[in-house]
């Protein structure tokens, strides 16, 4: 049975949200009665100061450190982890120490308030980052293949990350949108530019390899047809694969995918020449029924490079300016932002 990941992080914060209300309600209720701690308590305290703090440094502070390029969002919420697992364990710590019980009583007050933190800042955003196909045996698997618990130097999602990105920011709105050459299907090499024009312009980034991409593929559908007849003209530029067998391979990405067959069908590696690239986005077009207008990229890669978009990014153009900017993919790439967008760019122009 296939769990999905924000699910599984809902239900984490909603149970640390209950213990740093317990905790929160316990040291209260202490304050107000001035009642003693029991040794023992402070026993425990101690104990679990000294885990937590191993916990913290061996878990989320080493992978801050150590471990290899990830997301944003992720590396966000694992920041905040290592921030409060480390001042929690502090904090237990030097209650269990100190003889006077009311440490352990402003230990359980300030433990409460970090957790709440972890649950509210931490662990809650991000799920709200997944979508709902997004599963928790997915999310481990990037995780193990991004070399996320070993020695960043060997990790195939860091050579990946320095090899395709400058960084996470896309092009400025408000800036001149940069031009380039794109392949049509057809095999003519055109001016980018030629697509632009008094309509809005839609462009998404994307490959097939990205598993993101197509489980976002109805939304971005859904969202073109329901603006195609209003202005808004949409097209896809297919990059540069985002995990191939020669460069960050995920295991088992495509097992959820209906066209799945075995792993033998699905073993993609980087493009070659543009002759490959145009049928990994022939394939794209085929199995996920994919209706958008299609260009590809050139094997300079000089417009995913240009508008930093890999492995996924979408933008808006109006004429020759970007006028809205996504965030850097995975979990940055959302058609709801792109909708919202255009709400207000076509209200505007309406009033």
């Amino acid at each position: 049975m296939k769990i999905p990941a924000y699910l599984v992080l809902r239900l984490l914060s909603a149970t640390l949200v209950m213990i740093g209300l317990t905790l929160l309600f316990f040291s209260v209720m202490y304050l107000l009665s001035h009642e003693v701690i029991p040794p023992q308590y402070r026993d425990a305290m101690f104990v679990l100061g000294v885990l937590l703090l191993l916990l913290g440094f061996v878990g989320p502070v080493r992978i801050l450190y150590k471990g290899a390029q990830i997301p944003v969002e992720i590396k966000r919420a694992i920041m905040i982890q290592a921030i409060t697992m480390p001042l929690s364990g502090i904090a237990f710590l030097f209650a269990g120490m100190m003889n006077a019980s009311v440490y352990g009583v402003w230990a359980c007050f300030f433990v409460g308030l970090l957790i709440l933190l972890s649950a509210l800042v931490g662990i809650y955003p991000l799920s709200k980052k997944f979508p709902d196909t997004f599963y928790i045996d997915e999310m481990l698997s990037i995780i193990k293949s991004a070399g996320l618990a070993g020695d960043k130097k060997n990790s195939s999602a860091d050579k990946a990350f320095l090899r395709w990105t400058q960084g996470r920011e896309g092009v400025p709105v408000g800036s001149k949108a940069p031009d380039g050459t794109v392949i049509t299907m057809q095999g003519e090499a055109v001016a980018l530019s030629s697509f632009f024009g008094e309509k809005l312009l839609v462009l998404n980034f994307a490959s097939y390899s990205c598993p993101h991409h197509r489980k976002r593929i109805s939304e971005i559908q859904t969202l073109m047809k329901k603006w195609q007849h209003h202005d808004v003209n949409f097209l896809t530029i297919y990059t540069a694969e985002a995990h191939t067998e020669d460069g960050w391979k995920l295991v088992d990405q495509y097992l959820s995918d209906v066209e799945y067959t075995n792993e033998k069908d699905f073993c993609f590696s980087y493009a070659k020449n543009i002759n490959e690239r145009k049928k990994m986005a022939e394939w794209l077009m085929e199995k996920k029924h994919f209706d958008m207008q299609l260009v590809l990229d050139s094997m300079q890669d000089s417009l995913l490079k240009a508008y930093n978009s890999w492995p996924i990014r979408l933008y808006i153009i109006h004429e020759d300016r970007v006028v809205y900017c996504g965030q850097q993919g995975p979990f940055g790439y959302n058609p709801a932002d792109v909708d919202m967008t255009l709400e207000k760019l076509l209200g505007a122009c309406q009033t």
